[in-house]
């Protein structure tokens, strides 16, 4: 029970960092080499957090008998992954479990990190008291060299005391060997099974090893892929249905998978209940009515982390990356009592929305930095769609150097029919707005998406109007042909356009000249 109380307050802490951490003055290369020195002061503090197990009333139900903390789960995973897999190897255990695997989606964002490290600690506390026999392991699904773009996620997991560099990472050696390729894995291999958190369908490069998902855990719409895990059978929770997500966040769904699993009057650990509650907060905009992210799902899984966090535990630790002055906003009543939740928000929204840290990031980073590739799976003449997210207006992001001949390389390199650059900033209002940029090898099929967005009444809700006000004047337009739009409904998200958009492409069986 003590590791689920470690992963709570560890959500809480990353909020923290908004504008006291002053890295907004640096750029992604400056950025990243700061956490690598960073680094090794966390490395060097002895990360030993207390994991009470608090319990009120008369008796409370113990999770199992663990005796490591969040914390401790996760940066031991890799040793205990290594452990397990040279036993597999000097003998044969008919018995043995299979590793199961847990790992967010290609973009990795915060939600996906977070979910895929909580899911992996509360199923490996819950599912069994013989650890031996039992190996959870979270994966975060994103190359180690690019976490360092995600700053929320870095600042989250620095507030709750996880050393990044002890997680494990698509790109390690011990996962890339494990997972193979489609000549050295077969289907008949038990040793490991895979968790899907933030998707429902494995990427593309993983394809060989999709009857090896056993479990889903999603708030996107259903891809239908991975059949053999039914919603019947209880591994298939897909919150999303008739076109909306019931969840903003599945960090929502692992806190109510937890607190359904212990009685009301049981506390969980304080870094536990901070990564939860901050990546809530994140996703649903703080319950902001006019983002529409929220739902009451999200709200309720907030208020039970309030309230059932033992926020006294582990709190005064100081992160490496949040100064002081910030961490008092956060937590004004002292750092062992209830954190602000606007103020937590506050902090991780300005990290992740930092304009000179987009201003002075490169064209291909931004567009790799939230990017999810969709495969069409039809006859149609477009086979795949690229959809990457950026947190900027669309003047700046095409007044960038080299622009159109780094957007034109990307969708080569990628190997996408059409791609799509999903805008999101806040005017000075506080209000969200959308833009969408599309572009693409053959100019009549960026055309017919054109034409499908902004006449076709199934994409009518998202509100699309091409832009007209010569926003190109001063900027050459990429050579691969590119159209740029605004976005009425700033509801609208890549949840809500993957689809439409996929919709569309399985129907382009010809082109027009």
């Amino acid at each position: 029970m003590a590791p689920i109380l470690s992963a709570v307050a560890t959500v809480l802490t990353v909020a923290k960092s908004r504008g006291a951490l002053g890295l907004s003055s640096c750029i992604a290369n400056k950025w990243a080499c700061f956490l690598c020195q960073r680094t090794g002061l966390l490395t060097k503090k002895s990360i030993t957090r207390s994991t009470r197990f608090t319990s009120i009333g008369s008796r409370s139900m113990s999770l199992s008998n663990t005796k490591s903390s969040f914390v401790d789960f996760l940066e031991n995973a890799p040793t205990r992954l290594t452990k397990r897999l040279k036993e597999s190897k000097s003998r044969d255990d008919e018995n043995a479990k299979p590793i199961q695997l847990i790992m967010g989606n290609e973009a990795g964002d915060a939600d996906s990190i977070i979910s895929a490290l909580t899911l992996a600690y509360v199923q490996n506390i819950l599912s069994s008291t013989d650890q031996s026999t039992n190996l959870t392991v979270p994966i975060v699904s994103i190359p180690r060299a690019d976490l360092p773009l995600r700053r929320d996620a870095v600042l989250l997991l620095d507030m709750a005391g996880i050393n990044a560099d002890k997680l494990l990472h698509a790109d390690d050696e011990i996962v890339s060997n494990l997972l193979g390729d489609s000549d050295e894995s077969s289907e008949s291999d038990e040793s490991f099974r895979i968790t899907l958190v933030d998707h429902n369908r494995l990427r593309t490069s993983f394809d060989h090893l999709s009857r090896k998902v056993s479990e889903i855990v999603d708030h996107h719409e259903d891809e239908h892929f991975h059949d053999h895990i039914t919603t019947d059978s209880g591994k298939r929770e897909i919150a999303f249905d008739n076109g909306v997500a019931l969840v903003a966040s599945t960090c929502t769904l692992v806190a109510e998978r937890l607190f359904r699993a212990i009685p009301p009057t049981t506390l969980i650990d304080r870094s536990l209940g901070l990564v939860l509650l901050s990546v809530i907060l994140l996703d649903s905009v703080n319950m902001l009515p006019a983002a529409g992210k929220g739902t009451y799902r999200d709200e309720a899984a907030v208020q039970t982390l309030l309230k059932q966090t033992d926020w006294s535990s582990s709190g005064s630790a100081s992160p490496a990356f949040v100064n002081d002055e910030t961490m008092e906003k956060i937590f004004p009543r002292g750092r062992d009592a209830l954190p602000d939740r606007t103020a937590l928000f506050d902090m991780l929204s300005s990290s992740k929305f930092d304009p000179k840290f987009w201003n002075e990031m490169s064209v291909r980073d931004c567009l790799r930095i939230d990017y999810k590739k969709f495969p069409v799976e039809s006859q149609s003449l477009v086979q795949s769609i690229g959809l990457s997210s950026v947190l900027m207006d669309m003047n700046t992001f095409i007044e960038k150097q080299q622009f159109h001949n780094i957007l034109a390389d990307f969708v080569n390199s990628e190997s996408v029919d059409i791609l799509g650059v999903l805008a999101l900033y806040f005017n000075e209002g506080g209000m969200p707005i959308r833009e969408l940029l599309l572009t693409g090898r053959d100019p009549r099929i960026v055309h017919s998406f054109a034409e499908y967005l902004t006449k076709d009444p199934d994409a009518a809700f998202l509100q699309i109007n091409e832009r007209t006000d010569g926003c190109w004047d001063n900027n050459e337009k990429p050579a691969v042909g590119a159209r740029l739009f605004t976005q009425g409904n700033a509801k609208g998200s890549r949840k809500q356009v993957a689809p439409v958009l996929l919709r569309h492409a399985s129907k382009i069986t010809s082109l027009r000249l």
